[in-house]
């Protein structure tokens, strides 16, 4: 049953490109008269597997404060994961998702944005204050670590691939649902504030 969603889970984040594109070409009119124009999806991002349920977790932010997905069931949550001493893709996805919450009604104070650690010893405390007040994310953006092995689990239950001396980690913004689903993931090359903000108001007009 674990390893089933496990692999579901991987796939997802491996093949989401490809899920989008499948759903495309499942969405045109092929009926008597059709146009041949693809039904419009709600979302701007890439839309995930259905029933995709996002793993909790309870980690600690760089302040020392519990944080859980589970505290935030009913409402929309950001989900990244993030290295503090990234130059590159982390600071450009941090800042596409300031822009998003910038872009929403009280600047997104009332969405929960959730940066997971991808590595687990060089994301001190410190670190994490730092690039938070780099990035003018500070109060905004919880930037959570924990256990190295409460982390691998994290990392493999989200397909996501950790920092390596060889290989960088994994790039995707989620967006998980007020029932605690899996419903939009942006690859780092597909992220945009318009995009992401277009998003976060879909599913906050959901119950």
């Amino acid at each position: 049953m674990l390893a089933s969603a496990k692999f579901q889970r991987a796939l997802m984040l491996v093949l989401v490109g490809l899920v989008a594109a499948i759903e495309f070409v499942a969405l045109v009119d092929r009926g008597p008269g059709g146009t041949g124009k693809a039904a419009q999806s709600e979302f701007d991002g890439p839309t995930m597997p259905p029933h995709l349920l996002a793993r909790d977790f309870t980690l600690t932010d760089q302040n020392g404060h519990r944080v859980s997905l589970a505290a935030d069931r009913g409402k929309v949550v950001v989900l990244t994961f993030i290295h503090s001493l990234c130059h590159d893709t982390c600071p450009f996805m941090v800042e596409q998702i300031k822009g998003a919450l910038n872009d929403l009604p009280h600047n997104g104070s009332n969405i929960p944005t959730i940066g997971v650690s991808v590595a687990q010893a060089e994301d001190t405390v410190s670190n994490r204050k730092a690039f938070l007040a780099k990035h003018e994310m500070t109060g905004r953006l919880e930037f959570v670590n924990g256990p190295l092995g409460t982390m691998r689990r994290i990392w493999q239950e989200y397909a996501i691939h950790p920092v390596t001396p060889r290989v960088d980690h994994s790039t995707f913004v989620i967006l998980i649902d007020k029932r605690g689903y899996e419903r939009v993931g942006f690859a780092a090359d597909e992220l945009t504030p318009e995009g992401l903000a277009h998003d976060i108001r879909v599913l906050e007009r959901q119950s």
